[in-house]
């Protein structure tokens, strides 16, 4: 069962020897919760500089799989102490990318609810620094 929601998403980025950047997008997504699985997705926009591609958030077993598909390529596995490494697609070329979740906290149901992840990356074993996103999921009026 899917369900139309409204998403408040707020990205902090945290970058060496750079101020850090925080970003906030509200957009329409879907919900769907199977069992102990909870997955929420959106379409990208020109605000993200993402157009063109599609985001999904997979809650399950205590980890956060991120995806992205279309114009960027990439799938993020977030499990608190395990580093997942990955290739992240711009289009013209991919970046090896690591990630270590620090922390994960979801209280994302089939009412809506928040997920957290703040993570350590690295882009091409050069450490870049930190990223804490916190997603707010209603359902949509």
């Amino acid at each position: 069962m899917k369900k139309e929601v409204l998403l408040t998403i707020c990205a902090e980025q945290r970058f060496r020897d750079e101020e850090p950047e925080t970003t906030e997008l509200v957009t329409e997504g879907q919900l769907s919760v199977r069992g102990s699985r909870v997955e929420f997705s959106y379409e990208e926009s020109e605000l993200t500089g993402l157009t063109g591609t599609r985001t999904v958030f997979c809650i399950e077993d205590g980890r956060v799989i991120l995806s992205r598909t279309g114009a960027v390529e990439s799938r993020m596995v977030f499990s608190v102490g395990q580093e997942d490494r990955s290739l992240y697609d711009i289009g013209c070329g991919a970046l090896m990318v690591a990630v270590r979740a620090e922390r994960i906290s979801s209280t994302v149901g089939e009412n809506g609810g928040v997920l957290e992840v703040t993570y350590a990356i690295s882009i091409e074993d050069e450490t870049a620094g930190s990223i804490h996103y916190r997603i707010e999921v209603r359902p949509k009026p």
